[in-house]
């Protein structure tokens, strides 16, 4: 084994093992996800009956009549997600990280399965909701266990490993997706709309069903990491709330930052889809190359990225995440005017180029910023304040899209109103993460601590 090699992967099985399997597991769960996101809003409408025909013979399809329901079912998934994150990270903290990752990817499997059974909107929603605890007992876990099973100079490589996974998921989704539409398209020709839509959930779960397997291979690292950790941090006994202040300040910024990121992305993710039915494209086909094209351009970047963002200091990555985030918010922001398809590409390859990069970015800070046995609450805490982001935003993105949908503000198109609030929204996160996350008092907060820890060795001494 080359010593890179040896060096990314701990120099053991069990860290190949979960790394390789997490990996995988990173890609089917958005895969299924992202497929399934497709069909939902053509779901909803034929569940509510506005939909009676096939979308490729209808010539509107009046999708903003679903956004209020696509809002309702953001909520759902990301407030049962919210709810249960941080106690996930916390119980894996203490249980073990294995089992709840098991547990969550078997109820991923059933609930797909569920998927083509409902008659109703309603139904759907708590479907979705209870798909919001499978994803809380498999995410902020699964980031814990990947931080755990490599060493500390190569973790923004290895959760951009991760997150890219979950990107060429979300990218191959919508393709999968729209396979399976036009295979129950053909095979069930004839026999109803709803017929024709519940077919492909089924399709997809078949697809995704590897990922239980692998859950059963991933192995326990709570115990047995092997990781070397700066001498303040190791001797460290205390809790979130008695981490240096300098340290909680910096969770704090992150996690005001998670929320408003949260939100944000809320807003966008109950009316994104419904935007590009309305404004750019009608067919399941042509949506689904939107997101093949752009997020293939995030992915082109990500790792690069993430190998030169493992050589800088902590300061220098505090000033690119930033920057990277005030891009993503400057497209953002403009994306809403756009009605072209190849203009609404090149934004939306934007946006993912500035996901792929921030996220590993923001996971490898974090877990730089307490010992290890507190990173499965630090991640879990993360995802819950991102996650209440996520509850709060759809909620008031759906109704405010419908309700501004063909009105004009001050000159401005309508719906372009919703994208300038997310924008705005995330800038306050940023504003915040700048401010309060002080990489150089991190340090040196730790280092007093190690020779605090120090003194109160030799004092003990007889």
């Amino acid at each position: 084994m080359s010593s890179t090699r040896r060096g990314l992967l701990g120099g053991a099985t069990i860290y190949r093992t979960n790394l390789v399997a997490l990996v995988i597991i990173s890609f089917l769960i958005p895969l299924g996800f992202s497929a399934a996101n497709l069909i939902v809003p053509y779901y909803i409408l034929a569940l509510k009956g506005i939909l009676q025909q096939l979308p490729e013979h209808v010539g509107s399809l009046h999708a903003y009549r679903a956004a209020v329901e696509m809002g309702v079912l953001v909520s759902a998934f990301m407030g049962t997600r919210a709810a249960l994150a941080a106690v996930s990270g916390w119980l894996s903290d203490r249980l073990g990280r294995r089992a709840m990752i098991v547990s969550g990817m078997v109820l991923y499997a059933i609930l797909g399965i569920l998927y083509a059974l409902t008659t109703s909107v309603w139904q759907l929603i708590v479907l979705r909701a209870v798909q919001g605890v499978a994803s809380a007992l498999v995410w902020p876990v699964a980031e814990t266990l990947i931080v755990e099973s490599v060493r500390p100079e190569f973790r923004t490589r290895a959760l951009s490993l991760y997150v890219i996974a979950s990107n060429v998921g979300n990218i191959v989704g919508p393709v999968i997706g729209g396979a399976a539409y036009e295979l129950s398209r053909r095979l069930y020709a004839g026999q109803g709309v709803l017929t024709v839509l519940r077919m492909p959930f089924i399709i997809i779960t078949i697809a995704t069903l590897p990922g239980v397997f692998l859950a059963f291979l991933v192995r326990e690292t709570l115990k047995t990491s092997s990781e070397v950790e700066h001498r303040g941090k190791t001797g460290f006994r205390g809790g979130l709330f008695q981490l240096p202040t300098a340290v909680k300040r910096g969770l704090l910024a992150f996690y005001i930052n998670g929320l408003m990121n949260g939100i944000a992305v809320g807003i966008m993710s109950s009316i994104m889809l419904v935007y590009v039915l309305d404004f750019i494209a009608k067919t399941p086909t042509k949506v689904a190359s939107i997101m093949l094209i752009a997020g293939t351009a995030g992915l082109v970047v990500s790792y690069p990225a993430a190998h030169i963002a493992d050589k800088l200091d902590a300061l220098a990555r505090k000033r690119v995440l930033v920057l990277i985030y005030l891009v993503a918010r400057l497209f953002l922001a403009i994306m809403g005017l756009v009605r072209g398809y190849w203009e609404f590409v090149a934004i939306a390859a934007v946006l993912n180029i500035a996901m792929n990069i921030s996220i590993p970015l923001l996971r490898a800070i974090q877990a730089e910023l307490v010992p290890a046995r507190l990173r499965g609450r630090v991640f879990g805490l993360q995802q819950a304040f991102f996650n209440t982001g996520m509850v709060i935003g759809p909620l008031i993105g759906g109704p405010l899209y419908k309700y501004l949908y063909g009105k004009h503000v001050v000159g401005i198109p309508g719906v372009e109103i919703v994208f300038l609030l997310s924008a705005a929204l995330g800038l306050v996160g940023v504003v915040f993460l700048a401010q309060l996350y002080d990489p150089v008092a991190v340090e040196e907060a730790w280092e007093k601590e190690a020779n605090l820890q120090e003194a109160l060795r030799v004092h003990r001494e007889p």
